[in-house]
């Protein structure tokens, strides 16, 4: 049985990279194809190059990883708590990309592995809590702290920004805008490279841990990294248009300018997040915060607010749903563990 796990869960791992990247690259695109400072094709082969170019500096130059923090038991019942976690996770993915929302691959990978060990406690699998003060945080940081930051920041930056701008001509504006779109957009996907990347090297390294193979706990194993970049990269080239057209049309009408001022919260706060401050954060969440707080300091009233009530309520329930979806495969598997 534990083979068995272990071989579905690598091939669920490896699916589940693929669809983050077709999933994410909106998050960096959007707004910079719409404003034409990208081209489709351009946008999605750079942010493929950059994601992967953040996988490797990931694995091979920062020291600090981020990991989920729920404890994972090193045995078969550990494999069955990923294996139901990246199945929810996948369905979740696709269900979202299908009504074009953009929603957290994150938060519901944690809270897939959270319903998952949670249905294993249940019927004494496992005697560890998984509900700790750690998972907790790395739950708020991607749901609130990061989403609210991003769309303060983004509100706060316009006026002052403007001001700077305000003897400049529009065309003069507007290329600058597109300049810092397109920057924005390579810092995006390379905060997603970082911040995805880990996690996904920690999923197969766990679960070859869980098998008892021998694999470096540090999830350095070149050929790991290689299968993430690649995995993310193709992902990426796919590129998920409905959740672009969500971004950047449905949600909110947003000029080149304050597109710019998005982007490069968006892209500010992932780098960081991914690299001198590692914590979990959720590109979708971050980027689609950012474009309605720099959207908000607009002059006329821009915003879809059933679409935004519809955005935010993907985001509350990806947690619950994933968590209730992953704990029920759980249980389903329960009597052959």
């Amino acid at each position: 049985m534990l083979v068995l796990l272990t071989v579905l869960g690598l091939v669920l791992a490896a699916v589940h990279v693929v669809v983050n990247g077709f999933h994410d690259a909106p998050n960096a695109l959007a707004l910079p194809v719409r404003s034409r400072a990208l081209t489709p094709k351009v946008g999605l082969v750079l942010s493929a190059l950059v994601n992967a170019a953040g996988v490797f500096t990931a694995g091979w130059l920062l020291t600090d990883w981020i990991i989920p923090a729920t404890p994972v038991p090193l045995n078969a019942v550990g494999s069955a708590a990923l294996v139901c976690a990246l199945a929810s996770t996948i369905a979740w993915n696709v269900f979202t990309w299908w009504l074009g929302m953009p929603s957290s691959s994150t938060t519901a990978l944690l809270g897939g592995l959270l319903g998952a060990l949670l249905g294993a406690r249940a019927v004494d699998l496992t005697e560890q809590d998984p509900l700790t003060a750690a998972v907790l945080s790395q739950l708020a940081v991607p749901l609130l702290v990061a989403p609210l930051l991003a769309y303060g920041l983004a509100w706060a930056l316009v006026v002052p920004l403007l001001h700077l701008l305000r003897h400049s001509e529009p065309s003069t504006t507007t290329f600058r805008s597109q300049v810092v779109q397109a920057t924005g957009a390579a810092a995006i996907a390379f905060g997603h490279g970082l911040t995805h990347g880990r996690r996904a090297v920690w999923v197969f390294t766990t679960l070859l841990l869980c098998a008892g193979l021998p694999v470096s706990a540090q999830g350095r194993e070149p050929w790991i990294l290689v299968l993430v970049a690649v995995g993310l990269a193709v992902g990426t080239l796919f590129g998920a248009w409905r959740i672009a057209y969500t971004l950047s049309s449905r949600m909110i009408t947003i000029d080149p300018f304050r597109g710019a001022v998005a982007q490069g919260v968006a892209g500010f706060l992932l780098f960081l997040g991914g690299t001198l401050i590692p914590v979990a954060m959720s590109t979708s969440q971050t980027a689609a915060a950012a474009i309605l707080g720099a959207g908000r300091q607009q002059r006329f009233h821009t915003v879809n607010v059933r679409v935004v009530r519809r955005v935010v309520l993907v985001w509350v329930v990806t947690v619950p749903v994933c968590g209730v979806v992953s704990a029920t495969l759980l249980l389903a598997l329960s009597p052959l563990l």
